[in-house]
């Protein structure tokens, strides 16, 4: 599409896709400072979800004269915007369009991304998460601030190259909680541990992308409240049980761009 990435004078800003545009994150903070002095340049963040319980988001586009195209994933998002945020937002310049998460969007792109793997298969992945949204989001962990890694996982960090044996020795900090997550994850699925590979594969500490990959391939069927294991495993013909996370992002994903594949499945955060 002659795209080309510059350093300075760009045409046009792009926001890549993410679910951190959340009140409780830091990244919305980060992203409004990454805008000054692109206030003149067209602003456009590919499909995200959004959730901004108490804080009004359009502060990210303060002072903008170009437009903003604000892409969504899922109706949810939409709707929250809607309801709470759409006077300022348009008032900011920002244009809120939806389309998919990229990576249904891009489905056709998937399977020789993750290539194929002759390791022997995994009767179970549980993938789940063990971050802020592992639990309902709401205003007040905004004040809370971020759950402070262990001494380990800094030891470490500072010895340690990132790469398979980072992820395995932060796997191996981490091992009662991520078991104790999975184990929760899989009773409001209504299954087990048993025989499952118990690793949050889209967690960066815990996986290197060669791990992430290999697992879903190796997987026959995948629990998880990770958006990003559950779409390549889905894309991939894997029996997938999504269930709902912190907020509505996973449910939306869902009902916008999975309800009608026959391999997966939604546990809605009622248990349904």
């Amino acid at each position: 599409m002659g795209i080309v990435v510059v350093d300075a004078d760009p045409d046009v800003v792009i926001v890549p896709p993410s679910g951190a545009l959340l009140e409780v994150y830091a990244f919305p903070t980060y992203l409004a400072e990454r805008l000054r002095g692109y206030e003149d340049v067209p602003l456009v963040i590919f499909p995200s979800s959004v959730f901004f319980p108490d804080r009004d988001p359009s502060f990210m586009f303060e002072g903008r004269e170009a437009p903003t195209l604000l892409f969504l994933r899922e109706d949810e998002s939409r709707a929250h915007l809607a309801e709470r945020w759409a006077e300022p937002l348009a008032n900011a310049g920002v244009e809120i369009v939806l389309d998919h998460d990229v990576v249904a969007s891009g489905h056709a792109f998937v399977p020789a991304i993750l290539g194929a793997t002759k390791r022997r298969p995994v009767t179970r992945l549980v993938a789940a998460r063990i971050d802020r949204e592992a639990s309902p989001m709401r205003a007040s962990a905004a004040r809370q601030g971020a759950t402070p890694a262990s001494p380990i996982l800094h030891a470490v960090a500072s010895r340690i190259p990132y790469g398979p044996v980072y992820t395995a020795a932060s796997r191996y900090a981490r091992r009662a909680r991520n078991r104790a997550a999975a184990e929760r994850l899989a009773s409001r699925a209504a299954s087990t541990i048993d025989d499952a590979a118990c690793i949050d594969i889209s967690a960066r500490q815990f996986a290197t992308f060669h791990e992430y990959r290999t697992m879903i391939l190796r997987a026959e069927s995948v629990i998880t409240d990770r958006l990003h294991v559950a779409l390549p495993a889905a894309i991939m013909g894997k029996d997938v049980t999504m269930v709902e996370a912190g907020y509505f992002k996973l449910g939306g994903v869902y009902r916008r761009s999975l309800a009608g594949v026959a391999n997966v499945r939604l546990v809605s955060a009622a248990g349904n």
